[in-house]
């Protein structure tokens, strides 16, 4: 009798552990459930506010006096999965962009109410025209420039950094303007047309076709090349001839290495690399440079200003100016979860 006593006693204190180990499971699968669910709609939030800062920088370019975007909620009718809001400040050139986004969809980005909410914050800044003197450097960057000891740059250079080594025309560094709004944005849709116009870049492959015959399309006008990417051309007396563009709304660098050469001018809101070749035979750039970051010549490299053809630039494609992104970041406290 006390033997099946004990065995019923050993029983019961089994089935309770087993009952409280099952318990600790559950509980920690549904703990794990939401924590999953908390990131992931933390996750979400955070693409809704970016979704926001990128309507923003569309909705800018067409109305620069912008100062906010009503609630927008995104995802099939009846079964969003969230929203966003945006506020437009500022007065100038520069304007502050504080999106939020927010999950669930009703919530309308209002705290009491939401789940999650992250904000990112962005300044965005437009050029009102292109600044005087944009088209008369050899070497005109928004970041630092350094030219090495066997790099002659025959030209001025412009910088909003500082600038290290020497060139045969003036050198302005440090300077304000550059300093606090970067690169003037030359519009990448108007350029980008003018070059699928001229038959060097294909929108639908995304490819493009570099010119090597003249810098000219045609009497007057430049060919436009425009760059969806990076721009490397290293070695092999390779010549690009035309205005190169590079990259669009994303910042793309270039780099001219070795024999290969670039007779015209190019530009990008990224880093320009010089690396090798140049010498009193091989020209790495005939024309111009603009860069948004940094222009370091490391080799022997060459860099010979042409007012002709920043002249053609100027007189023949005119280029307007674009909103652009100065800086971006996620709010110190960013989100909160109910």
């Amino acid at each position: 009798m006390k033997k099946k006593s004990s065995t019923l006693i050993i029983i019961l204190i089994i089935t309770v552990v087993m009952a409280l180990i099952g318990e600790a499971i559950i509980s920690r699968t549904v703990s794990e459930n939401m924590a999953a669910q908390k990131n992931f709609e933390s996750n979400r939030a955070f693409w809704l506010a970016e979704a926001g800062i990128q309507q923003a920088l569309q909705d800018l370019r067409g109305n620069y006096a912008l100062t906010s975007i009503a609630y927008t909620k995104l995802g099939p009718t009846g079964s969003e999965i969230g929203g966003f809001s945006v506020s437009v400040s500022g007065s100038g050139m520069n304007r502050t962009v504080v999106a939020s986004g927010c999950v669930p969809a009703s919530c309308s980005c209002n705290p009491a109410s939401c789940r999650v909410i992250r904000i990112v914050d962005a300044v965005m800044n437009q050029y009102e025209s292109i600044p005087t003197g944009f088209y008369d450097n050899a070497i005109y960057s928004a970041g630092n420039v350094t030219i090495g000891s066997n790099c002659p740059v025959n030209g001025n250079v412009f910088s909003g950094g500082t600038v290290s080594g020497t060139a045969s025309g003036t050198i302005t560094q440090n300077d304000p303007t550059l300093h606090t709004n970067g690169l003037p944005a030359l519009s990448f849709a108007e350029l980008q047309q003018i070059s699928i116009n001229q038959g060097w870049y294909n929108p639908y492959t995304h490819t493009t076709t570099f010119p090597t015959s003249s810098f000219y399309y045609s009497s007057g006008v430049p060919n436009v090349v425009f760059v969806d990417g990076d721009f490397t051309i290293i070695g092999g007396k390779e010549v690009v001839r035309g205005f190169v563009v590079v990259g669009g709304d994303t910042i793309y660098n270039a780099e001219i290495g070795g024999n290969a050469s670039l007779d015209g001018c190019l530009y990008t809101r990224g880093n320009i690399w010089l690396h090798g070749g140049g010498g009193p035979n091989i020209l790495n750039v005939n024309g111009g440079i603009w860069a948004g970051q940094t222009v370091v010549m490391d080799g022997n490299e060459q860099i010979d200003y042409n007012k002709e053809y920043m002249d053609a630039i100027r007189d023949h494609l005119h280029p307007n100016t674009d909103v652009q992104i100065l800086t971006w970041e996620e709010q110190t406290k960013p989100y909160t979860i109910q």
